[in-house]
């Protein structure tokens, strides 16, 4: 009976999204497999940390992260708001059906939602929307969780199986003889982002599209690069994998010419918080961001990452005119660590997508007590 009652509860908000689907906004043309959210998909339930998953590898993809708006009660767009809220940081490395990031739910009321996935590139910006989606961290009380029996389970010895000879199928790479650098992209051009140790395998996630033959691999710690063939040993069904566009050559560092004087100088000029913060409660962090340049700044991220709870939050500022300065307020709750300090670790533009004239004085750390629940 119970299990009966939750399931006509649980029911009764898809028979009713169901019903108002004809008043939906049109998501519009079927997405573009190489640039799209594949999860979580419409019409779907969500609560806590979510992986936001899918594919951004367009071409001359400069960058890409998942933003986030509020929806009516009815699941219709709210008249006259066109603001999104960025739900994880832009980055400037691929991704091909993978994780695009996590969205901290928690963070924003019940209600209705929907995201969508923001590609730059250089003609312009490229988004993917699912909607509706609902957020529900807070379960009204009258819903029954059905009871679940646990049955017993009878132990009965027998002879351990025989283990077949492993078939390495899933492709990927361990160097031939010494460490290899792991870059941001396929030549020796591009960063290192990390290091793949004699021994260690790293899974290839795809080849060069611009037929240089390096792959692109994923580390042991999850991080994610380009390694030459010359200097590793491939193993795996290579036969499946796909190609990957690899983000675009790095500028050759040369002297800086007087033009470049032309350009906006973003900074976090303070950080505070709108109350005394305590485990447990929302409060607000306040970034102020300040134009230090006579030219106009565009959209830029601003985040915050609180150690050593390692709680990231984040907004996004539409721009900002020259010599001008504006607060960006930002919800937290810390839900650990009351009795201590905690250490608001602030950033704009962190990966470093808009050009400026100095990229340095983009930080700020705010280090308070968080009192007690």
């Amino acid at each position: 009976m119970k299990a009966r009652r939750a399931l006509a509860v649980l029911l009764l908000p898809v028979l009713l999204l169901t019903a108002g689907f004809q008043s939906f906004e049109p998501i519009g043309p079927a997405p573009n497999p190489l640039g799209a959210i594949t999860w979580p998909p419409p019409i779907y339930l969500l609560r806590g940390s979510v992986e936001i998953r899918g594919t951004a590898n367009l071409p001359g993809m400069i960058g890409h992260y998942v933003e986030f708006r509020a929806l009516n009660a009815d699941y219709t767009p709210v008249a006259g708001d066109t603001g999104w809220t960025p739900a994880t940081l832009p980055v400037n490395i691929p991704v091909i059906d993978n994780v695009l990031g996590v969205w901290d739910t928690t963070l924003v009321n019940d209600g209705a939602y929907e995201i969508r996935l923001s590609m730059i590139t250089s003609t312009g910006t490229i988004t993917s929307r699912v909607s509706p989606l609902r957020i529900e961290n807070n379960p009204p009380p009258f819903i029954q969780i059905p009871d679940v029996v646990v049955p017993t389970q009878i132990f009965v010895a027998t002879a351990p199986p025989v283990q077949p000879t492993a078939v390495i199928t899933n492709p990927r790479v361990t160097p031939i003889n010494v460490n290899v650098n792991v870059r941001t992209g396929d030549s020796t051009a591009y960063p290192t982002v990390g290091s793949l140790l004699v021994g260690e395998f790293a899974d290839i996630i795809g080849l060069s599209s611009t037929g240089s033959g390096w792959w692109y691999i994923r580390l042991p710690n999850g991080r994610m690069g380009w390694v030459s063939p010359d200097v590793v040993a491939e193993q795996g069904e290579l036969a499946r994998v796909g190609m990957v566009n690899p983000p675009p050559v790095p500028a050759t560092a040369t002297p800086i010419p007087p033009t470049l004087a032309a350009l906006p100088d973003g900074t976090i000029s303070n950080v505070r918080f709108d109350r005394v913060i305590k485990q447990g409660e929302n409060f607000q962090v306040i970034v102020t961001v300040y134009n230090n340049s006579p030219v106009a700044m565009g959209a830029v991220a601003v985040a915050c990452n609180f150690t050593p709870q390692n709680t990231f939050v984040s907004s996004m500022l539409g721009g900002l005119g020259a010599y001008t300065q504006t607060d960006v307020a930002i919800t937290v709750r810390l839900d650990s660590g009351g009795g201590a300090n905690t250490t608001a670790n602030c950033a704009i533009d962190v990966n470093n997508l808009i050009a400026e004239l100095n990229e340095s004085n983009n930080y700020f750390n705010l280090t308070s007590v968080l009192a007690p629940p």
